[in-house]
């Protein structure tokens, strides 16, 4: 049997060589060395559950990454890509992550499929968000980037190109299921599915986008589940409310739709890019309500020098405060903090941006580079917006300075 399997592992080993040349390798990489700072300690600009994010300490770890992507092409019909990404993900952790792994099968020109791990096309800019240099800004607009709670997905997704006269049409649907580690203490939520299609079109220097995706989450927040247990544990007939209630604080079992509709215009010195997005749940959950955003930036090109200006918003849909169970009585402590849940969570809010995007000349082994400074004011309408970590007294309003340095290779 030794004999055997050293027979077997010469021939393979033999193979290889013939193996590798049938293959064509290629690699890309990108890198983002990012500084961004606030002028308070009250409050912290992140992502959506992400609990150490920027405030007045400054931080090189939100918006930093190093990216490198390896594609296998076996034929003209059959690849493989990986694309591992480092970077501060949810946890507030910065280490490594597999971002990319799908086997794609392309029997014709216009139309391909993929299978594995492929980042959910939710928004406009969601293939690129992490290579800062294929983008205007520093960091995607929070207003509309921030409503998803996921972004990769496990499954498949179709793409298919054609023409319909002077407009080149893509239509691309997917399906799978993800998940993602939030907070310090890594509790993951599960979306065991999630389905959508996205359409766009192409006419010159125009392009057009319509996304829609629906998803249901598996998991809910540790933080909520001792309130679930509390109102779901009295009888009906003391809190015809409670049960209600409950359900629009769980997260476990709720659907949500995901809209984004995009457009953008670059003519080689004007380029406008504006999307919006909204989020509805079934059951108007609390605790990711329902809301909408969008952002609209223009910029211009003076040879390699960019400036640039984004106006974004938020606005939530869903109630700001619940009266169901009375605020009096025996009752009154289960009232508070369903309304604290409500308090704490996506909120109104307004940005104000202007940058500068220089481009480099391209230097040793890299193929293009990019040095950006952005300055953002944020602010507050209601609640704590979409900020983290907001400290009482806060005033509702900061100022953000970022600078990065992004380049391709």
């Amino acid at each position: 049997m030794r004999f055997r399997i050293s027979t077997i592992a010469l021939a393979i080993a033999a193979s290889l060589p013939a193996l590798a040349s049938a293959v064509d390798f290629s690699y890309s990489g990108f890198s983002t060395a990012a500084y961004a700072q606030t002028d308070t300690d009250e409050a912290q600009v992140g992502y959506l559950g992400q609990e150490e994010g920027i405030d007045g300490d400054g931080t090189f770890a939100i918006d930093s990454k190093i990216g490198l992507q390896v594609t296998a092409k076996f034929n003209d019909m059959i690849s493989a890509t990986v694309q591992g990404v480092a970077y501060a993900d949810l946890t507030a952790d910065w280490k490594p992550h597999l971002d990319w792994a799908y086997v794609r099968l392309q029997p014709t020109s216009n139309f391909s499929a993929r299978a594995g791990y492929l980042r959910t096309p939710t928004f406009m800019f969601s293939d690129s968000v992490f290579i800062g240099y294929a983008n205007l800004w520093v960091r995607p607009p929070i207003e509309v980037y921030n409503l998803a709670p996921a972004y990769q997905l496990r499954g498949v997704d179709l793409l298919w190109r054609t023409s319909l006269g002077p407009v080149n049409v893509t239509v691309q649907p997917y399906y799978g299921d993800s998940e993602a580690k939030v907070g310090t203490n890594e509790y993951t939520t599960e979306v065991p599915e999630w389905g959508g299609i996205v359409v766009s079109g192409d006419y010159g220097s125009l392009t057009t986008r319509l996304g829609y995706g629906r998803m249901e989450l598996g998991t809910t927040t540790p933080a909520i589940v001792p309130l679930i247990t509390a109102l779901n544990g009295g009888p009906a007939v003391a809190c015809g409310a409670c049960a209600s209630e409950a359900r629009r604080v769980d997260l476990d079992g709720e659907k949500f739709t995901l809209l984004d509709v995009g457009v953008q215009y670059d003519d080689g010195t004007n380029v406008v890019a504006g999307e919006y997005a909204s989020r509805d749940s079934e059951h108007g959950n609390y605790v990711m309500p329902d809301v909408h955003g969008a952002y609209l930036t223009y910029g211009r090109r003076f040879g390699g020098l960019q400036p640039y200006a984004t106006y974004a918003f938020v606005r939530r849909d869903g109630v700001q405060e619940s009266t169901a169970i009375p605020a009096v009585g025996p009752l009154a402590a289960l009232s508070a903090s369903v309304n604290g849940v409500i308090g704490t969570v996506t909120n109104d809010q307004d940005s104000y941006s202007a940058g500068v995007r220089y481009e480099v000349p391209s230097f040793w082994v890299l193929n293009g580079a990019v040095v950006k400074f952005q300055y953002d004011h944020i602010d507050v309408k209601k609640g704590d917006g979409m900020l983290n970590e907001v400290q009482p007294g806060f005033d509702g309003s900061l100022n953000m300075y970022s600078l990065s340095f992004d380049f391709i290779f």
